[in-house]
């Protein structure tokens, strides 16, 4: 089983145990325990995925605005380029890049 991530109209997929510790590191993030970065996105993300989950749903996760920016400063700081059983988080991680670059940021 794999959650889905719809970003800018295409879509990503996580396997379970990758999708279990981003939602892990979003709740800890929304918590307000790994910085501020993407702290106002991370709790949605996480129930989301949480979702997808336990099969409540199987619709894709939407990746948009603060949900987006959470999960790429997840995914900046946790995915190792040289590792190839990180392909889906680079691919994930290439698309939110995306909308980070995209996004105004302040300073």
């Amino acid at each position: 089983m794999a959650v889905v991530f719809e970003v800018s109209k295409s879509l990503y997929s996580l396997r379970d145990q990758p999708a279990t510790s981003l939602a892990e590191d979003l709740r800890r993030t929304a918590a307000g325990q790994l910085g501020k970065d993407g702290v106002e996105g991370a709790r949605a993300v996480a129930d989301a995925i949480e979702q997808a989950l336990v099969g409540a749903t199987d619709d894709p996760v939407p990746l948009v605005g603060d949900e987006a920016e959470a999960v790429f400063y997840m995914l900046n700081v946790g995915s190792n380029p040289t590792d190839p059983a990180q392909t889906e988080e680079r691919a994930l991680y290439g698309a939110v890049r995306e909308l980070h670059e995209e996004r105004p940021h302040e300073g």
